[in-house]
């Protein structure tokens, strides 16, 4: 049997869909499974044992796509887009699973309950029942070889004991104010790394003038996966950070603003802190404030994270 799983979302979501390949793997040993998602694919699931089909989402490339997948009897898609529904469709894979919150589900031949009250990783398996699959492998998993630790401890000179601080997001409604975190760095206990993207380096250059060592924008995604399998826990907005680190067995406080955990994207591994607010949650990838205040985005004070870290690292 062939089986496809269809995640083209965000890196966080990917890694909270790696249940979905080991589950699989475990019950299907002898199947060809494969996954379709974004070209980052090729290096955060790098190790684990799935084919990897790269799709960017581009016009001319969802119809290539079509004709890539055409030999899987069975497709399983966390993903709820319109295009994802129409691919698999158009495809001709005979056996469709989605969300009943799907855009387009009537074209799945199977629908499952999304359910926000369960975590993404819960909610996801809920996908395989329709397969029979009962017993499921719940923690996410991600591999880093013990060179590559190695290679960013030399390349990056980073401390014995350090907490990795993740501020930022594709979401500014889901990031804690930058005043909050260069507090938390001067308050720190421990030696600090601070990681994200390119596009957020000039943002981060505040952190040029505190303790913590700056590698935003510094680092490739293997390299940010070995620091954070270095670090004692992550710091971190409601993003990827913290779904790598649990995958990588390391301990992760979120600190919310905009969304929440209701919505089920919280540590698996650790803890989290969030604002109080008649307003909260606002929507799990919030754009627009709807009060136009943006509290949230200072609500929570810096001893509530200090406090939280501590849980976290005893």
């Amino acid at each position: 049997m062939n089986i496809l799983i269809w995640q083209t979302a965000y890196l966080g979501d990917v890694v909270l869909a790696t249940p979905l390949i080991r589950t699989l793997r475990k019950t299907f040993p002898s199947s060809r499974i494969a996954f379709v998602g974004r070209s980052f694919i090729r290096d955060l699931l790098r190790g684990l044992d799935v084919e990897l089909i790269t799709f960017d989402k581009g016009l001319w490339e969802s119809f290539e796509i079509v004709e890539k997948i055409r030999d899987y009897h069975v497709a399983i898609s966390p993903h709820i887009s319109a295009r994802s529904a129409l691919i698999l469709f158009f495809a001709g894979v005979p056996m469709r699973v989605g969300f009943d919150r799907s855009e387009l589900r009537w074209l799945y031949t199977h629908t499952v309950r999304h359910r926000w009250e369960l975590h993404e990783v819960d909610r996801n398996l809920e996908l395989l029942r329709p397969l029979g699959i009962k017993n499921f492998e719940r923690m996410p998993y991600l591999s880093v070889l013990e060179e590559e630790k190695g290679q960013v401890k030399d390349k990056f000179k980073l401390p014995e004991d350090f907490v990795v601080l993740s501020p930022f997001s594709n979401f500014r409604l889901k990031e804690w104010s930058l005043e909050g975190w260069v507090e938390l760095v001067k308050r720190l206990g421990i030696p600090s790394v601070v990681v994200g993207t390119e596009r957020d380096r000039h943002r981060a250059e505040i952190f040029d003038k505190t303790s913590s060592l700056n590698l935003v924008g510094k680092t490739s995604l293997r390299e940010l996966m070995a620091v954070i399998s270095l670090s004692k826990g992550v710091v971190s907005c409601d993003s990827s950070p913290v779904h790598i680190a649990n995958a990588l067995g390391i301990p992760a406080l979120s600190v919310y603003t905009a969304t929440s955990p209701d919505y089920g994207f919280y540590p698996l591994i650790g803890d989290y802190v969030k604002p109080e607010l008649y307003c909260s949650p606002c929507s799990p990838n919030p754009k627009v404030c709807r009060t136009g205040t943006q509290a949230c985005l200072s609500m929570v004070g810096v001893d509530d994270v200090l406090r939280g870290l501590e849980r976290l690292l005893s």
